[in-house]
């Protein structure tokens, strides 16, 4: 072992308690790899089975966290080390570290470990300890962080299917939770029924008032909507002034009570525009059951939207089921 090999591994924080005879056994059971930059060391959710140790170059360690966002928690260098979870238990990796620019390392591999530990006991007793303690800190230290990370992911898989101005799901959502819905009911032989509704005068409500006070109009009727419905109802902002409601093993007369409720519910709401000017607001509402009105996704909502504008048709202010048989 070269001294300069010497100085670098007594830099290494799990073996800082060796001596020079240590520190030279030690060496024997290292191996040292080359990585090209950007080549990840493995991946997070790999089985562990190495501990790593920076000799030349940068390691990033990066977590995935919800929706498919990376982040970067660290930042390796010469003589730091990493993996060493692996030592202690056999779970997959918690992180994907990077060789950032290209470099090398020096691997210790469990299997080589408990070689160690069966030839040089005491030795492999001081490495362990140090491990031990140095991996704790790490954890107090990244704990605070990566519980952030997780409520930061989780904030943002909310955001990306909710509607901000209602709070109701938006479209991306609903398109998908349609589709998921149409797959189950055709497996398991079930039904479910689909409620599009929109506020009637709107365009005039808009016109008469701006669409600063449209948007609060729209954003008013939400509750009305969401509190109708069960854990297992989906409602979302399907666009503008129009809400989509879906009610999984509901019949469309089932629903048209459903309906009902939202209609009494929104017209009963009291909305003063900003000149002090009461505004009703009512809602009309098509409805259609999968698979009676229609088998497949897009004809069904044709089939509600048809409904819907049939309430129109008949003045508004009500809830209509699907002629279509």
């Amino acid at each position: 072992m070269t001294g300069q090999e010497l100085d670098l591994l007594r830099r290494v924080a799990v073996f800082s308690s060796l001596s020079q005879s240590e520190l030279t056994t030690v060496r024997q059971y290292l191996e040292e790899v080359s990585c090209n930059p950007e080549a990840a060391v493995f991946h997070q959710g790999d089985e562990g089975n190495d501990l790593y140790v920076v000799k030349e170059g940068t390691v990033t360690i990066r977590v995935s966290a919800s929706e498919g966002v990376n982040v970067d928690v660290a930042q390796l260098g010469e003589g730091d080390f990493f993996g060493e979870m692996a030592i202690f238990e056999d779970e997959p990796r918690s992180a994907t570290c990077i060789m950032t620019e290209g470099g090398r390392l020096y691997r210790l591999r469990k299997t080589d470990f408990f070689s160690l530990m069966d030839e040089y006991p005491a030795l492999a007793i001081k490495i362990m300890s140090k491990m031990a303690s140095i991996t704790a800190q790490r954890l107090q230290n990244t704990s605070a962080f990566l519980t952030d990370l997780v409520q930061w992911g989780e904030g943002a898989r909310r955001r990306a299917i909710t509607d901000d101005l209602t709070g109701l799901h938006n479209r991306r959502y609903l398109d998908d939770a349609l589709v998921e819905q149409h797959a189950q009911a055709r497996v398991r032989g079930d039904r479910f029924s689909l409620i599009m509704m929109d506020l009637d005068h709107f365009h005039a409500i808009n016109d008469a008032h701006g669409q600063a006070f449209g948007d609060q109009v729209i954003a008013a009727v939400a509750p009305s909507v969401a509190e109708s419905l069960s854990d297992s109802d989906v409602a979302a902002r399907y666009g503008g002034d129009e809400f989509v409601v879906i009610l999984p093993s509901l019949s469309a007369e089932q629903s048209l009570e459903l309906a009902e409720r939202i209609r009494k519910s929104v017209e009963a709401l009291g909305i003063t525009a900003p000149d002090g000017a009461a505004v009703p607001v009512t809602t009309s509402q098509g409805i259609a059951e999968y698979p009676r009105h229609a088998r497949d996704v897009e004809s069904l909502k044709e089939a509600a939207d048809r409904a819907l504008y049939a309430a129109k048709e008949a003045g508004r202010n009500r809830a209509v089921i699907c002629s279509q048989e």
